[in-house]
């Protein structure tokens, strides 16, 4: 796609056409990849292409406007005030255009299209199965991709509209997403069935005291939320191990190496087969709240809403199997 607009030239910029320059899209998404990134390495790994490549658009782009859009600098890459302008701009540009595009493809009746959601291991593993099956099965045209990502990586790819929306933990202090809340994730302290503490039906926060637990890795919103909740108790700081999945978690308390806090929706299957004990610790309040989150002023495509429809379905099914166990 090319925008015609008015450009006058500049200083050190070979001028463009004078009755007006023809900016090609793929030219404005490379600039705003390395606008964000203020780094032409950073913005070329984000597109898949050579940093030649980048470099080659971002001259282009800058002839046809008449304007220099980015000054390099020892430490990375400052905009210039043309710079700025189109980067303000650029966002809502691509955005209609993206909506355009949506709005359009919605023609086919859901039969072809292209819909992206980001979440957790843990939320993908668990809760999206029965709901992702449902809505391949139901619109097999539509191209689905799920991204799965901790909550922090997926808010920074709704942010910079890399995915149609995603499911992270809440609140969410970016001004450019907007989120809606889906469910309260409960977390329990899991043992295994010869631990001391699985003689008790519920847990005190000192009971925890001198056993050795295992969690997730420290860069994590979970581990770091979890943290919080135990720090006041003196209890943060008696660690084993630290692992990135929930999945690696389970095993090693099944091992006897430790114990630790998870999400009760992860760890029914092996409560069910009694290769684990779930206890409650109520005194800690162990409530997550989750949500969708997506860029304000996302154009939300008829396939878009159908996913979304087959997601919180999903997400009622499960929670209303637990209640009824």
């Amino acid at each position: 796609m090319i925008i015609l607009i008015a450009a006058a030239p500049a200083e050190g910029v070979p001028p463009g056409r004078r009755e007006g320059s023809r900016m090609e899209l793929d030219q404005i998404r490379t600039f705003m990849a390395v606008a964000r990134r203020r780094s032409f390495s950073q913005a070329a790994a984000d597109l898949l292409r050579t940093q030649p490549a980048v470099s080659i658009k971002i001259r282009a782009l800058e002839a046809e406007v008449g304007q220099q859009l980015l000054e390099r600098r020892r430490r990375g890459v400052d905009l210039t005030p043309a710079g700025e302008i189109l980067f303000r701009r650029g966002e809502s540009v691509l955005g209609e255009i993206e909506g355009l595009r949506s709005e359009l493809s919605d023609l086919s009746s859901l039969r072809v299209g292209r819909v992206s959601l980001g979440a957790s291991d843990t939320v993908s593993l668990y809760l999206l199965p029965p709901a992702l099956k449902r809505f391949v099965a139901t619109y097999p045209g539509v191209d689905l991709r799920l991204f799965t990502q901790i909550s922090r990586r997926v808010l920074e790819l709704v942010s910079r509209d890399e995915i149609d929306i995603g499911i992270v933990t809440l609140p969410v202090a970016d001004p450019s997403v907007e989120t809606r809340a889906l469910y309260r994730d409960e977390f329990v302290a899991v043992v295994p069935p010869a631990h001391p503490l699985a003689r008790r039906r519920r847990l005190l926060p000192e009971d925890l005291r001198g056993h050795p637990m295992i969690h997730l890795k420290p860069e994590t919103l979970t581990r770091a939320w979890i943290t919080a909740k135990l720090e006041p108790y003196g209890l943060h700081e008696q660690i084993r191990l630290e692992v990135s999945t929930v999945e690696v978690i389970k095993r090693l308390v099944e091992a006897g190496l430790g114990i630790s806090i998870l999400p009760e929706i992860a760890v029914q299957e092996e409560a069910s087969a009694g290769k684990l004990l779930v206890r409650r610790l109520p005194a800690l309040e162990l409530l997550r709240p989750v949500g969708w989150a997506w860029r304000r002023g996302k154009y939300f495509s008829r396939a878009l809403n159908a996913l979304i429809a087959e997601v919180e379905r999903a997400i009622r099914q499960c929670y209303a199997r637990r209640l009824r166990s």
